[in-house]
């Protein structure tokens, strides 16, 4: 059994009610650092030992270095942030870089850092108990989803991409998957704008599903503030029967 909590899951900001991409697998682990990280205690930011990157969009990764600074000097070790080895060359040069924000690699010292980098390969890398396997992502920068297994258990992850046919393809036949966390940013009247964007569209989604195995959840991810209820209304016409699930921030499942 896989349980996910997504502390984030909206396509941006405004009010309270609206954190974007973090989710939570466990008390170890995250997928990606958005504003949704703001919504922990400081206590469960003690407990985060592994961060896994999608891509390194702001949405993404605000609040890495925030959550570093809050809990750096209280672990007997560091962080390990995962991403593929083009993420961590944008994160270092762009953001943990000692101008827009320290480098927790060399602080206190390069032998015993608040945090450390781990590039994850094509073939996946075991994290904390679950194996995690690179995904194909179309996002117009280094960007990819995932598929996370445990046991007999399986999620995918888009990450932030376009209509993506390798990633579909990637999942198809996947005999474990029990759920996809994929993103749909605009409703069909945008589609320019999604492909503009590089995001998903609804009538480019509801293909996608319709097209999946019956007893595989959606779940919808990164609506465009303001939108949310338009793409509802879409998927919700298009994919009826299917168990389709679009969270608010918190929102937890269990998948297995």
């Amino acid at each position: 059994m896989i349980e996910l909590t997504l502390h984030g899951c909206n396509g941006g900001i405004g009010g309270t009610r609206r954190h974007t991409t973090c989710y939570g697998i466990g008390e170890q682990l995250i997928i990606d650092a958005g504003t949704g990280l703001t919504t922990l205690s400081l206590d469960q930011l003690k407990k985060i030992d592994h961060v896994v990157l999608t891509h390194a969009h702001l949405d993404h990764v605000a609040c890495l270095p925030l959550m570093l600074d809050s809990v750096a000097g209280t672990r007997a070790t560091p962080v390990t942030v995962w991403a593929s080895s083009e993420v961590i060359a944008l994160l270092r040069t762009h953001l943990l870089n000692d101008h827009i924000w320290p480098d927790f690699t060399k602080i206190p010292s390069e032998d015993q850092p608040f945090m450390r980098f781990a590039a994850i390969d094509v073939q996946g890398a075991d994290i904390a108990g679950y194996f995690f396997k690179p995904l194909p992502a179309s996002h117009g920068i280094p960007a990819c989803g995932y598929l996370v297994s445990r046991q007999h258990d399986a999620i995918a992850f888009s990450g932030d991409s376009d209509d993506c046919a390798a990633f579909w393809e990637a999942i198809a036949t996947e005999p474990q998957l029990k759920a996809v966390v994929v993103e749909c940013s605009y409703p069909a009247p945008m589609t320019d704008m999604a492909d503009l964007s590089m995001h998903m569209h609804s009538t480019a989604l509801i293909k996608r599903i319709n097209a999946m195995p019956a007893h595989v959840a959606s779940v919808i991810v990164h609506r465009k503030p303001g939108l949310e209820q338009q793409i509802a209304e879409e998927l919700n016409a298009g994919l009826s029967g299917r168990d389709l699930r679009l969270p608010e921030p918190g929102q937890r499942y269990q998948f297995g």
